[in-house]
Parts: C-alpha cells; structure tokens; sequence
C-alpha cells in the first residue's frame, strides 16, 4: 500500500485481501505510519459498531507511537445538549486518525460546508482508508447523505397522509398470474357490494342497487325465493339487531354465492348493462390471482374493463393496476381538500395552509405510492421498530421505525429516515406516533464524498472481495485507484456443499431446521445466515420448539447481540442477518476444528458474489478448517433462477452486476450529479445573499444581553432578518427540488434547470430583502426572533416584535391564533393606552383560531380510527403510541385555551385598578406529562410559534414602608459596628446582635419592596421578641420598651414614622441600663478607654472586623433566605409526592368498588341516552356534547361536596399523622448538624432516613378512615344530587341502555374523574397541614445548619473569635479588679487542680499567666507588650499589660505566625472544603524580643516559649539556663496562685470557664487548626486507608475513602470516647450507622479472667496484659478497653459477634489464647476474627474494605505505648498487619480458627 502507488501514479490502492488474514491490522498499520507522516486519517468501516471496536482494539498500537485516534461521533455525545456535542465532534476530529462510517462522515462534512458550522475545525479531506471498501462504492456508492429540514407547516400535512393511509390501508397486494405483476385487490367484501362498487361506484339509486345483482340468481337457480327473502330480512334485522342468528343467516345465504355462481351473475350484469362493461374474473391460487373467465373484448377504448378477485363464501374484491389506484385516490383527496386563503373553518374539508398548494397538488400521487409501498414493506425486513433514542419512562414510548441494509450489511440505520410521506405511513401501520414531513434541502453522495479525497493523499482500501473486472474498472475510474489480488496466507480449507432448492416455504425452513440440529449434533459450530430479521425470528422459534434443541444465539441488532466477544463450543447454532455476514469475526474451541470448523448455512442468494463470498468468509479463517452451503427456497428466487444449477445462477448473477454497474454510472450517478450540481449553484447563490446583511445584522443574538442588542434590531427594518431570510431561503429551494424532480430524472439540460433555479431563489431573495413573504411562517421565524429580544426586556422595547406578528396574522387570518396571542401578551408588557382591553380582544380572536389546530386533530383522529381496520399488527399491547400522542396534542391545545381564558379573565378583573404584568413560563409547562411524546409535541407548538406562555397578574406597588425597614436595619448596622469597636470587649455581644438584627431588617425590607407589600405590625411583634430575647442580660427595660412600642403600633397609637427613633432610641436605652456589663459609652469613657486599653492598630482592627461581620451576617441571612424559599416550594411537592402513594390508589378503589355509586352513575347515564340506541348495541357512540354536558355536571357536584370531606374524624387522624413529623424533622436535622456539611453525610444518612421515614408516613396516613369517609359522607351526598337531577329527565326504566359500550365506558370515566377529585382533595389538605408545620420547624433547624457553613465559607469564626478574645481579656481585667470571696473545699480543690496544670511545660500560656505575671513581682514589676505579625511582618494585634511598677518599663515581645503550608501547596477543591468545614490551617512561628529598636531572637520550639521569651528578656544567661529559668518562671507562677488562691479564685474561675468552652486558649502557644475536627488521619493511618480511593462506592463519584473518612473508619481509643456521635449504635437494634468495636472481645476478657490458674501464670509474664484483662471486671461495660470504630454491618460481620455457635467458640479460642500470655497470637487472632472479610473467608463469603489496617496499626501503637506489647512484638504484628495476614487462609491462625469452627 506504501509503494504501489509510488510505481503506478495512481492515487490510491485498493487490496483484496482474504478473510481472516487480518485485513484489520493491515490497515491499523498503515494509518499508523501515514500519521506519523504528518497525514490526517480517516478511517472508514461499513457500521458503527466495527468502528468502536476497530478504534478500541487497535488504540494501544496508537498510543505506543504516540497517534491519537478517534470515533465520530463519539460514544458519549447521546444525550449531550448541542453545545457540548459540538465540542466533542470537534475535539475528536482533532486526532489523527478518526473511525467512523461513512454516512457520519459524510454529514459532518455536510454541516461545516452548508450549516457553516466548525465541526470538523481545520481538518482537510487528506486521505482516507476504506474497510469493506466494495461495499462503500459499489454497493452503497449512489447512496446519498443529507442533513434533515423540518420544512415549515408541513406538520398540516399529517391529516392528508392519515386521509390517505384511510382510504389505501384496506388494499392488499396480489400478483398476477398471467403477467407476473403486481396489483392491488381494494378490500374484501360481500360480492355483491364489491361488484356493484366496482361497475357503478358508490353513487346510490332507488333504481338499482346491489341486491339487484344477487336478485338474478334465483333465476339461476342458485338459490330459492325464499333464501333470498330470509336473506334480505336478515339484513334489514342486522341493522337494529346484530344478533348471531341474523349473522348466520347471511353467512349461510352467501356461501351459496360460489366463485363460479358469482361469474355467472357478473354474466348477467354485463349483459344487462349492454356490454359497455368487461368484467375479467379472477381466483386465488398459491397467493397469486388466476384468470377464471376472461373476456375477448379487451383492448376497446369503449368498453370498461373490470378486474375482479371472487372467493368462497360470497366474498369479492376489485383488482386495479396500482397507477389507476393512485389516480383514483388523488382524485377523491382533492374533492376533500381546501387551502386557507379560500376557505372557511369546515369539518367536511381538510384545510390546508394556502402556501403548501403547488407543493401538496405535486406530491400527492408521490404519497399515496408510498402508502402501498408502505403496505408491501415487512417489518423484520426493509425494517424494525426499535428505540432509537435511550429510554427514560415506558420505553415503547421511544419506538420508531428504523430501516435495515438487509440486503448488504443487515445493519439498523437508526440515523437514516425514508421521506415522501413512507416513513410517516409506516408509522401509521403500526400505530406508531407519527413524525413530521421533511425536506431534502442538501446532498453529498458517498460517491462524491469519497471523491473529495482525490485532492489530498487518495483512497486507501481493502475488501475480502473486490468483485470482478467491471466492478475493479469501475473502482479505477472514478476513484483513481488501482486493484491488486494479495495471495492468502494460509491455503483456505473450505468445504463447499452443493447448494440445495426447495419448494415451498414451510418444506424449506424444515430442511433448514434439520440441517442445523444435524451438524451441531456432529460436534460443529452453525452459522445460519438470513436474509432478514423476519425469517432469523422463524427459524429461532422452529428450531426452539424442537425438544431436545441446541443451545441458540441470535445475531440481529448489533447494539443488543455481541457473538464476537463469545468463544462458542460445540453444538451451538447462531441464528444471524447479514449482519452476521460481513466483517464479523466469529471464534470457536480448537475441538470444533478438529471435527470441520465453522459451517456456515447461507439461507438467501446473495444480490452479488462479493455478498456471498463475505458470508462464506466467516469461517476457515486464519487456516482453520470450515464447511459452507446453500439451501434456497425456491419461491423467494428470481424466476431466471429458479430451478437452476449455481454454476447457472453465479454466472446470471454477474452478467446483471455488470449491467447494474453500468446503469448506475449512466442513471443514478448521473442524477446524483445533477442534484450536486444544481446544489453548489444554490450554495453560490447563499454566499452572494449573504452581502445583503451587515455583520451586525448576521450576528447571533442569543446569548446577548440587552445592552448588547444592535440598534438595527430595535426598530422594524425593510427585510427580513438574517436568519429567518436564511431559512426561508433553504425552504425555497427544497420546494423547487421537490417539483422538479421528474425533470431531474429525465436528465434534462442542467443549464437550462439552473437557469431556472436561479431565477426562482432570485426573485424570493428580493421578496425577503422587501420584508415579503407568502409563506406566514417566515413571519412566524422573523416574530419569535424579535419576541426573545423583548423577553430579555420586556417593559422597555419590543424590538417590533408585535409589528411582526401583525404581519404573521395578515398573512394568513386562518392561522393566526399564535400571533395574536403574542402580540396580546406585548401588549402588556409595553402597557400603553388601553392596553387591557386590547390585549383581552385580541386573546379572545386568539381563542377562536386555537380551533383550527383542534379540527386538525380531530381528521386526524378519525382517519386513523377508519384505518385500523387494516390487518397490522401494533406496536406494542396497550395504548398505542399514536393515540397517545393525538390525545397529548388534544390536551395541549385544551390547556392553552384555558390559559387563554385565565388571562382575558384577569385583564377583565384588573380592567379598573393595577397595573397588568405577565408572569411567563415555558410553552412545555402547558401539559404536566414530561413523557417523550408529549414533549414533542410541545416541541411542535414551540415551532408554530408559540414559544412561550404567560399568566397575568396584578403588578405589586412599590412599598416605602419597605424601604423604611431596611434603613432601620442600615443604622443598627452601623451602630453595631461602632459597638464593637469602640467598647473594646465590654458590649461586643450587644454590638453584634445590633449587627444580626439590622441584617435582618435590611433583607425584610428588600423582601417587601421586591413583593409591594410590608406589615409593620408583624415586624413590630417580630423585633419586640428576637430583639428583646437577644438583650435580656441588658436589663428588662429595654425588652420593656420595645414591647410597649410594638402595642403602640398595633393599636395606632403610634406613627409609623416615629418607629425608627424608638427603636434606636431603644438601643440607647439599653447601653445606659447594661452599666454592669457595658460601662457608658460616652465620650469621656471612649477617651479614657482609649488612653489606657486601645493602640491606633486595635482600634483599626476592631473597626475592621465588626464591618465584616456585618458583611458576614449579611451572607448568611441572605443564604438563609434563599433556603427558606425553596424549602417553602419544595416541602409541599414532597408531601404531596409521600401522599399520592398513601391515597391515590386507595381513593381509587374504594370509589370503583362502591356499587350503590356505581349504580347511581349507570342509571343517570343510561336515562340521558335515547332508546333507539338499543338497536344499534355495537356502534352505538353518546353525542359528544351530551357527553361533555354530563360530565361538567357530574364534576360541579363532585367539587361541590369535596369541601365537607375533612370532617373532624379525618382531621383528628391527620393531627396524629402531623405529631409524627417532629420525628422526621427532628431525625433529618440531626443528621444534617452531626454529618457537617459533607455531601456524603447528606447522600447516605439523609436519604435512608427519609425513605424510612416515607414509608412509616404512607402506612399511617392509610390508615386515614378514608374509605368511611367516601361510602358513608360522600357517596351518600353525591347520590341525593344525582337523584335532585333525575326529577328533571325521564327516568330510566332499567331496559338494557345500562348495558351499552358507550354508556359502560362514560361509567368508568366517571368513576375514575370522581375518585381523582376526592384524591386530590385528601391530598391538598393534608400536604396543607403537613408542610405549614414541617416548613415552620424544618427551616428553623435547617437555617441552623446552613448557617454554619455560611460561617464558614465566609470565615465569620474567625471574626467571631476577635471578638471572644476581646471579650475575654475584658472579663479577666475585670476579674482582676474584683476581690475574691471565701472558697469552699470542692471549689479550692478544682481550682488548685487547674492550677497545678498550669507548670506543665507542654501546656500553652494564656491570659492567667500574663495577668500573674504582670500583676505580681515575678518580673519585677515590668509591664508586657504583645505585638503580633504575619510572616510578612504586617501588624495583626497589639495588646499591653502593665505591670506593678509603671517606672520599672515593659518587655515587647514579637509573634510571628507562619501558616505550615501555603495556599500553593492545597489544591483548589481541598482548600474550598476545607473552608466549607471551618478547617483553619495550623500556625507555627516564633517569638522576638524587641529592645531598643533591636530584633533579638528566641531560641526555643516547645509550648513554653512564651516563658522562655521572658526568661531571655530579663536576664543575659546561657541557653541551657534561660531554659531553666523560664521552667522556674512557670512554676512560679503555679505556686503564686496556689498561694494567693483566694485573689486569684475569680481569674481562675474566668479562664477555666473560657478553656471549658473550647476558646483559643493556646493564644500564646502558636498551636493552629482552631475549630478543624478530631482526626486520627496521620500519616500511617493515610497511608493504610489509600487504596478506599479506587473503590467507587456509588455512581455519584463517591469513593470508600470518603466514607472512611467522612464516618472516621479505623479510629482506635477507648470505648467511651470513640462512642461520641448519634451516628454510633447503643446495641445491635438500634438504627446506628457505625460501631465500636472491643477488639479483643468483652466476652474474651471476662472468660480468660475466670482462667485463675492461667491468670496467676500471666500476672508474672505480662502484668500489663493482666491488667487489662482483670479491668473487665469492675469496667463491665469496657468503657476504658480499646475499640476500633466500624461500620455497623463490618461490625455484624465479624466473627467474634452475635450468638451463634461459630461466634462463640471464637471468642472461647480467643479467651484460652489471652490466658496462656501469648498475646502476639492473641492479636493476630483478635485481628483475623474482627475484620470482616476474614470473618466471611471462614463463613465461605466475599467482600472489599480497608480501613481495618488503618485500625489495626493505631491499636498495636496503643498496645505498644501501654506495655502490653513491646517494641519488637510491635515491629512484627505491625510487618504481620501489613502483609495482611489477617486474610490470609495459609496462616497458623487462620487454621486454628477455621479448625475450631469446623
């Protein structure tokens, strides 16, 4: 392939290469080194499903030399929106070689070139390598690619192409026995019907009817006069009675009328009619119509010749030639069909849109040709119904028709769809929704796509079979290629078995059947090749029904059948299509090449002998040995083959293949070029239309804002927009295509066809440059463009969007419903003069044209009612399909007029006061079904125009009271922030609740201005309380005076407009009447605060965080808002959901088991239906608008007394059902706190919870006595109703009407509207109740906990902190001012305890020992000066302490804080959780001395720098006795507070109570990490649990280590401090998630304790071990013993757990081991039975975790650090844990267990 072309100038090479000698790696190979060239690759293969595993098999040879390979279109695009589909496309045409077929190939080529998208980027056509490559060119090579145009309107086609399926879909296709075609027989009917239909027609006469035919064979004697009254008697009977006796009698009358007495009458009816008429009679014989009798007048232009088919029994059809039937059909639509223009709303008429005339007059006989083609096309052949989209719901929802290559490839074409109306027909057959009408607006045929390659590198191909000398000339032609024959590489050892002809269908799948089950009986592998899925079904049902059978596999539809990945053994049948046959690669076991390989059985003759060789190709690949024949029927064979020998049959064959040939290049190809030609003209003609638009006006406005939007589209310009022009422009040429497609199957002049088309689109050009257009939906595409601009602003401009609908309804008044509706929903939003009444005008004309779209519909629907009568089979079993989708379309447009009601109602009602806006939805929110159907036809509506609709509502005021309230909240605000600042700790608390109060007032008044309303009294009430709850430590005067001010305003005593004064004044009050906490905050004390306490830098700092606090509150009430909103429109759906399971099923049955109401129903109905009715049972249908009466009646009542049904006994059982709430509210939310923010907690907790809790709910409000409330309240009372309405009709006199269909039908409707009101009713009130209480207390929980996170994200602890801190060094000043009181013995001994922890050296210092410094002699009267940086020497803080001697000066000290990692060394989302949790990193750093304007270093590391710092300050030693110095400094100060305890008892007390709480009580100690959670997450401990990330625990992207880590997995300590959380389990039935696990067991202990003799040995070998155990005994519970922490079920698992006989004699085996002092074995044996996979090795199960080595090493560190263990008993269980021996099954242990449990 390298270097032919180098030596024959050729472009390309093409190679035939035999099957399995890897003709796949050849071209893997060869694309390889054509990219390292630099060469772009596309590699071509005949189906989808080879070019995914072509791509994925040979990706590793890609990938070592470096190539990127690809498939178009990519796996994952399905269901991706269209934005991230081009990507992909885009990103997989960037590699270097790409797969794929070539029809995606040849469309992707087609949208960057016509559509002008950048699918393909920059990649050019280089080269391109063929797999299959004569199936490309030679058998698909006339084949065409388009892209699909929905043409607008032409859905208004559906109801002809139903008209049609109706009147062509009783016809049945007959062969002609004496010229071998095919024509139609009209229908089967009695004979003298059919007769007189066929000489006369339907026309009727008093003169002559069709009995009069039959009235002439009594005088033939073929019957009595009295059979012929008995039988006319019958008949008029029938008509009112359809009883089997009257059926009888027709039936035995008629069998007298034979097929020879019928020829007879038709005789007599010829002569009676003069012999104007020809009548030729024909039977039935083997499916084909044989001439009985036939008349010698043939050929007469006078005479009409009559084609009749006669059966037994008095049964007759006509036979027409298929162009007679399409002629008589197309007459009579168009006796039916009226255009818009013309016409008025009619029934009687389909009326069709005036534009579409010329289209619908051409296509019409195209239509009803597709119609019977439809009917001869089989499904299992040409076709199948399958899904051609992923199902999301009722999967037959998504069925489709889906054409199949049976012919070549046997592949579904699920992207390919037959046009003309076939497909829609199809879908008609089988009662599929049908799809809408497109147009073929561009082309590119695999011919000339593959040409496009010429100009690059050429065409690179291979093939197992080229064909012969005409099909390799025909290659070397077009193609530029030359063709070479590769010699096999394995002679082939193929047995090929003569080939076998039956007649007769069954005889031959009989002889199919046995030769199958004949040679899978021998030991040999089949493969049966059909020639459609139809017959590969038959035979797989044949050979099933043989008992005993072969095992089967079926090889149909590649995305359900994969026989490739299968290595089959002998005696197995594969059933295939040409799927099967090409390109398949099919393994079997080396035994069955020993007994002859692969036989493959050919069903069908091939169309060429490249088909046939490709079959024959799958076996004896590769040298392996193989068997092939063919076993035809001979009636599915071409007459010129029949009963003829291969040889004969192969030799015919190629003689056609070469005149196919031939004709393709003359005709198809021919015409191909045409089409392509007069295409590039078009496309010239776009890129000279496109000079007509300036850039901005080509611009796509979608995703700009409305400042944005060019001034060339705010005003209505002279031409249409661009892309409306563009479009309509498509349209036009796909028309002109359309009828002139004879033309360009006669091959005319292509000059004088583009002369023609120029001319055509030029004019239409200048039409839309004038803004003209007789198609109203360019109007249509031109209005929707404008509106979405007006939707983005919609009170400001409409961009002349109304201007533009106006012409849409100008166009055509017949359709004008949707831009009326438009401009009326304009009219509002731009609100001029009058704009209520016009806009109400215009919906009601709108509401009126909405009928069209109905009696559309409505032809529809009876057309297809009239067609299922035809004898095809449906879709699916129960609802079909299209039903669905008529009766989806019915609902649509039912609830836009409703829609349109509501809003004329409204604009009527707001008519004299408000203003009118509109609220706008989707057009999809007009059905609550989200089926696929239903969605598209809310699609189609979309498309008409109607992309939006809206609801009218009364626009709110503004609300200056509002706008007060959220003043009153800026100056809490600031007087907040100017509290905490300025009262330096003593009023924080007040100052920050000043802060929370006003955020909340400014978001209440935000809430009221953006709604225009605003309660003062509610807010009055509302502050009173939060405010003087939040103030009580501030005395009760101000919650006194806020209360009064609240009362003043409710009663109006009080002016709104003095409210904020009181309320600020209120704060004023309070921080006079807080003297104890707050001090005053007058002027003087600032200053003297100031003086003493405050540097420049603490107030600055101070001032900095209350405003970020502000700032911080903000957020959070904000967040909280937003929360709240959405808990308050999603808690009702879920209840509602939750009672919809409880009631909808029960309120249903007990309604339809009511028989009284039932009965009720029954009699009302039958007594509105009129007696004559009895007389036609069957057909009988109630008036419509009798129905419709009825049932608005029957409604009123129902609602009427669906109020009274909350009686108290329902309300009470609701009450108990609403008291159980609590518990699910109170569950979720402590799920959510003690989870914290992570998504897992919430994934996994909260959603068990819920659906527990779900189902309690369900059971409990069943038991809701619903079914007392319906049979004894409301069935009563519906019943006294229906009784009042019977007075006004005639009563039913129980005469059979209550036995009708219809009147049973209407019943059962009834029956099931009653039972969903009285749902529904059930339903709203109790969700009602239910969500008012759960929002109430769900929300206040909930807040609580996003509240947290808020804090967290927006780092308010951090400001919090400031704040705590401040506050604390204010109380310990003011507990050192404060004399201490005399102590009792408990509280001196708790204090001299603390204070003895104060000489620890690893505890940090903190405020104590600065103030028992500095207020005491031990620095000798100094002061100290704290002055704290960052590390990058920007000042935090400054704090002073004066000493006791003001001219003894002070000690500066410098604190540097260095965070231990950098932000760069976190990634992106562990700093963001870290942040959402309140992860703070830790801090290190050091201190300084700062003496006279010097940096003196302190030189120390541990916990008691501070004192360390001290130490060097005072005094100029050595290092080592600064050290000492500093230690004595610390115990110093221990003893100065144990001596003085009483002076210092109240700073004691104050920072005991401070540590208690968890404050940063290491301020001094440069520790960090404040508030970050307990982990025992080391490095070892990391290290063990890192495999859990490989272990996906759901598809949601959560891993085994997020569990581990989230529920702390593997944390070891005693059990009651791992036992710290409501996730953790009290015992075995309780609802815990995890478990602490003693390991060893209690039980183990308590049983080696009671081993005394043992115990005396092992308190000499390993007293520490004997502690250990001894301590069960008065620590029953094991409270101190260690516990590793698991998950509950890990925990269930285990085997020394629970109270079976393996558990205990584990714990047994576990106990003696303990006792003899080997505790090595000990823990290896604990170890082994704790961890549960071990534990189901032993039980004979299987199971994955991790964690427990993380446990396993933490608990030898606690052993170890305990003594019980030493180091290198350590060292070796710690080896021991690492191997993972504990799973281990070779192990001494492991035996020892598994022995003492067997």
């Amino acid at each position: 392939m390298l270097l032919l072309p180098k030596l024959t100038g050729k472009k390309g090479i093409l190679l035939e290469i035999g099957t399995g000698e890897g003709k796949s790696c050849i071209l893997a190979m060869f694309a390889t080194i054509q990219a390292i060239r630099g060469t772009k690759v596309d590699v071509v293969t005949s189906s989808p499903v080879l070019a995914r595993r072509d791509q994925e098999e040979w990706k590793k040879l890609y990938d070592m030399f470096g190539v990127t390979s690809s498939v178009v279109p990519p796996p994952q695009i399905q269901g991706s929106s269209p934005e991230s589909r081009d990507s992909m496309l885009q990103e997989a045409y960037r590699k270097q070689l790409v797969y794929g077929t070539v029809g995606s190939f040849a469309a992707d080529a087609l949208r960057q070139e016509f559509e002008k998208d950048t699918t393909r980027g920059e990649r050019r056509f280089d080269m391109v390598i063929v797999d299959e490559v004569d199936y490309m060119t030679l058998d698909n090579g006339v084949q065409v690619t388009f892209l699909s145009h929905e043409a607008s309107g032409l859905r208004h086609l559906g109801q002809v192409l139903a008209s049609i399926w109706a009147m062509v879909s009783m016809c049945q296709p007959i062969e002609m026995e004496d010229t071998g075609e095919i024509e139609w027989a009209t229908g089967i009917q009695h004979f003298h019907k059919a007769a007189k239909l066929a000489v006369i027609g339907p026309a009727t006469s008093k003169e002559f009817s069709e009995f009069h035919i039959l009235e002439a064979g009594v005088e033939l004697g073929i019957y009595s006069d009295e059979d012929f009254d008995m039988f006319m008697h019958a008949l008029e009977n029938t008509e009112n009675d359809d009883s089997m006796e009257n059926r009888i009698t027709v039936d035995t009358f008629l069998a007298k009328v034979g097929i020879t007495q019928q020829c007879d009458l038709l005789t007599i009816m010829e002569k009676a009619l003069e012999n104007d008429v020809a009548i030729d009679c024909y039977s039935v014989t083997n499916n084909k119509a044989v001439l009985v009798e036939e008349k010698k007048l043939h050929n007469n232009p006078d005479i009409l010749e009559i084609k009749m088919l006669l059966l037994e029994n008095g049964r007759a059809s006509e036979i027409i030639p298929e162009d007679k039937l399409i002629k008589a059909t197309v007459s009579e639509l168009k006796s039916k069909i009226k255009y818009s223009g013309s016409s008025q709303s009619n029934s009687e008429f389909l009326v069709i849109p005036s534009f579409l005339e010329k289209y619908l007059e051409n296509q019409l006989p195209v239509f009803v040709e597709n119609a019977l083609k439809a009917i001869m096309m089989t499904q299992g052949r040409e076709y199948m119904i399958d899904q051609t989209l992923e199902a999301v719901g009722d999967k037959h929802l998504y069925h489709a028709i889906i054409p199949v290559d049976f012919q070549a490839s046997g592949v579904l074409e699920k992207n390919k769809r037959w046009g003309d109306g076939l497909q829609q027909f199809l879908e008609m057959k089988h009662q599929l929704a049908t799809t809408p009408l497109s147009n073929v607006t561009n082309y590119l045929s695999n011919f000339h796509y593959f040409q496009k390659y010429l100009k690059g590198n050429g065409i690179f191909g291979v093939s197992g079979t080229l064909g012969g000398d005409a099909d390799k000339d025909f290659l070397a032609r077009h193609y530029e290629t030359d063709s070479y024959i590769i010699p096999a590489h394995r002679h082939k050892k193929v047995v090929e078995l003569p080939a076998i002809q039956v007649s007769g269908q069954a005889q031959w799948m009989d002889i199919l059947c046995k030769t199958a089950m004949r040679v899978a009986e021998s030991g040999q592998v089949v493969l049966v090749v059909c020639e459609d899925v139809k017959t590969a079904n038959e035979l797989l049902k044949k050979i099933e029904g043989e008992n005993p059978h072969p095992p089967i596999t079926l090889y149909t539809i590649s995305e359900k059948h994969n026989i490739e990945r299968t290595k089959f053994r002998g005696g197995h049948v594969i059933i295939a299509t040409n799927l099967g046959g090409r390109g398949t690669d099919i393994k079997v076991d080396q035994d069955v090449n020993i007994l002859g390989g692969l036989f493959v059985l050919l069903t069908h003759y091939p169309g060429s002998r490249r088909v046939e060789k490709q079959v024959f190709g799958r076996t004896g690949r590769k040298g392996n040995p193989g068997m092939v024949q063919m076993i035809l029927c001979g009636d599915n064979l071409a007459p010129a083959y029949q009963g003829q020998p291969v040889e004969i049959m192969r030799q015919l064959r190629e003689e056609y293949e070469v005149q196919r040939i031939k004709d393709m290049e003359t005709d198809e190809l021919l015409e191909i070029k045409i089409k392509e030609d007069l295409f590039g003209t078009f496309c010239e003609f776009l890129d000279k239309f496109h000079g007509n638009f300036t850039k901005q006006e080509r611009d796509d406005l979608s995703g700009m804002g409305p400042n944005d939007v060019p001034e060339c589209f705010k005003e209505k310009g002279p031409k249409f927009d661009y892309q409306p022009a563009l479009n309509a422009l498509k349209e036009t040429w796909s028309l002109w295509l359309t009828l002139h497609e004879e033309h360009i199957r006669q091959h005319e002049d292509i000059s004088v066809l583009k002369a023609d088309l120029l001319e055509h689109i030029t004019n239409r050009g200048n039409m839309l440059l004038n803004g003209k257009s007789q198609n109203f939906y360019d109007h249509i595409k031109q209005a929707t463009g404008r509106t979405d601009l007006h939707l983005r602003n919609k009170s400001k401009c409409d961009y002349e969007a109304k201007s533009y609908w106006k012409d849409v309804e100008e166009c055509d008044p017949f359709y004008s419903a949707v831009a009326m509706y438009n401009q009326a929903f304009i009219t509002i939003n731009m609100g001029k003069d009058g704009y209520k009444t016009e806009a109400w005008k215009l919906l009601e004309r709108a509401k009126t044209s909405v009928d069209v779209y109905l009696s559309e519909t409505t032809n529809t629907m009876v057309s297809f009612q009239i067609a299922t009568r035809g004898n095809f089979e449906p879709h699916h079993e129960g609802e079909c399909n299209f039903l669905k989708q008529i009766d989806s379309r019915m609902s649509i447009h039912k609830a836009w007029i409703l829609n349109i009601d509501l809003a004329v109602n409204k604009l009527k009602e707001l008519e004299g006061e408000g203003t009118a806006i509109t609220e706008v939805s989707s057009v999809y929110s007009l059905s609550e079904n989200q089926d696929y159907i239903t969605g598209n036809e809310l699609t189609a509506l979309y498309d008409n125009g109607l992309s939006i609709v809206f609801e009218v509502k009364k626009k709110p005021e503004f609300s200056f009271d509002a706008l007060i309230c959220f003043f009153i909240g800026m100056c809490q605000v600031i007087l907040g922030v100017l509290v905490c600042a300025l009262s330096f700790g003593s009023a924080t608390q007040i100052g920050l609740t000043l802060i929370s109060e006003g955020v909340s007032d400014m978001i209440e008044g935000i809430s009221g201005m953006i709604l225009g309303t605003f309660d003062w009294a509610q807010w009055a009430i509302s502050k009173s309380i939060s405010i003087g709850m939040s103030l009580l430590s501030a005395g009760f005067s101000a919650i006194k005076k806020v209360a009064i001010t609240a009362y003043k305003v409710l009663n109006g005593t009080m002016k709104l407009s003095s409210v904020a004064k009181d309320i600020i004044g209120t704060g004023k009050y309070v921080f006079k009447s807080a003297q104890g906490a707050a001090k005053s905050i007058s002027k003087a004390t600032i200053k003297t605060a100031t003086n003493k306490l405050a540097s420049p830098t603490n107030m600055k700092m101070a001032l900095k965080h209350a405003t970020k606090y502000a700032f911080q509150e903000l957020g959070k009430q904000g967040v909280n808002a937003g929360i709240n909103y959405v808990i308050d429109a999603g808690i009702g759906a879920i209840f509602k959901t939750i009672l919809e399971k409880a009631f909808k099923d029960m309120v249903n049955s007990t309604v339809k088991k009511n028989a009284e109401l039932d009965l009720s129903l029954t009699e009302y109905i039958s007594s509105a239906v009129p007696k004559g009715a009895l007389q036609n049972r069957s057909n009988y249908k109630i008036d419509s608008k009798l129905e419709q009466q009825t049932k608005d009646l029957v409604q009123v009542m129902t609602k009427e007394l669906i109020p009274g049904l909350m009686t108290d006994a329902t309300t009470s059982q609701v009450s108990d059902v609403i008291s159980r709430l609590s518990e699910v509210c109170n569950n979720a939310t402590d799920l959510v706190a003690k989870s914290g923010t992570h998504f897992i907690a919430k994934g996994v907790q909260i959603s068990v919870e819920i659906a527990k809790h779900t189902t309690t709910l369900v059971q409990m409000i069943r038991s809701i006595p619903t079914e007392h409330v319906i049979n004894d309240i409301f069935v009563l009372e519906l019943k006294k109703e229906i009784e009042e309405q019977q007075r006004y009709v005639e009563q039913y006199d129980q005469d059979g009407r209550h036995d009708l269909p219809d009147v049973i039908r209407l019943k059962d409707e009834f029956l099931s509207s009653i039972s969903e009101s009285v749902s529904e009713a059930f339903i709203d009130a109790c969700a009602g109740h239910m969500s008012s209480f759960v929002t109430g207390t769900f929300k206040k929980k909930l807040n609580g906990v996003t509240g947290k996170v808020v804090d967290n994200v927006l780092g308010r602890h951090k400001t919090e902190a400031f704040f705590q801190d401040r506050q604390h060094k204010h109380d310990m000043k003011s507990a050192s001012q404060k004399t201490g009181k005399a102590l009792s013995e408990t509280e001196t001994k708790e204090l001299l305890d603390y204070a003895e922890k104060i000489g620890d050296v690893n505890r940090p210092a903190s405020a104590l020992d600065i103030y028992v410094l500095t207020n005491s002699d031990l620095l000798h009267g100094k002061g100290i000066q704290f002055k704290v940086v960052d590390q990058d020497g920007k000042t935090l803080s400054e704090e002073s302490y004066p000493g006791t001697n003001s001219s003894a000066g002070q000690i500066t000290l410098r604190l540097t804080k260095e965070p231990e990692k950098t932000h760069s060394e976190d990634g992106i989302l562990s700093k963001a959780k870290d942040r959402i949790q309140g992860v703070e990193s830790p801090y290190s750093g050091h201190f300084d001395i700062i003496q006279d304007g010097k940096v003196i270093p302190v030189r120390s590391e541990n916990k008691n720098c501070l004192y360390h710092a001290l130490a060097q300050a005072t005094s100029n030693r050595s290092e080592d006795e600064i050290t000492s110095q500093a230690v004595n400094l610390r115990n110093n100060v221990k003893d100065q507070i144990k001596g003085s305890l009483q002076a210092y008892s109240e700073m004691v007390k104050t920072q005991k109570a401070y540590d208690a709480l968890e404050k940063n009580h290491g301020k001094y100690a440069i520790v960090g990490g404040a508030r970050n959670r307990k982990r025992t997450n080391d490095g070892e401990y990391e290290h063990d649990i890192r495999p859990m990330k490989n272990c996906p625990y759901s598809s949601s992207g959560i891993n085994e280590y997020d569990i581990a880590f989230t529920y702390n997995l593997g944390l070891v300590g005693p059990y009651k401090s791992v036992k710290n959380t409501k996730l953790f389990s009290d015992n075995m039935g309780e609802r815990g998630i995890v478990e602490a696990d003693h390991i060893p067991p209690k039980n183990s202990l308590k049983l080696a304790r009671d081993q005394k003799s043992q115990m005396k040995n092992l308190q000499q070998k390993n007293p520490k071990l004997y502690d250990m155990i001894n301590s069960i005994e008065s620590d029953q519970n094991g409270g101190n013993l260690l516990t590793m922490r698991v998950l509950k079920q890990h925990h269930r698992n285990a085997l020394t757990t629970g109270r079976s006989k393996t558990s205990v004699i584990c714990r047994k085996l576990l106990a003696d081991t303990l006792a003899s002092g080997d505790v090595e074995k000990s823990l290896k044996l604990s170890f082994i039975m704790a961890h549960p996979i071990a534990s189901d090795q032993l039980r004979d199960k299987a199971g994955t975790v991790f964690y427990y080595k993380a446990g396993f090493n933490q608990m030898l560190n606690h052993h170890s650090k305990e003594g019980i263990i030493d180091q290198n008993q350590q060292a070796r269980l710690k080896s021991w844990v690492s191997d993972k021996k504990y799973m281990d099954p070779d192990t001494p242990e492991y035996n020892d267990i598994l022995a003492a449990i067997q």
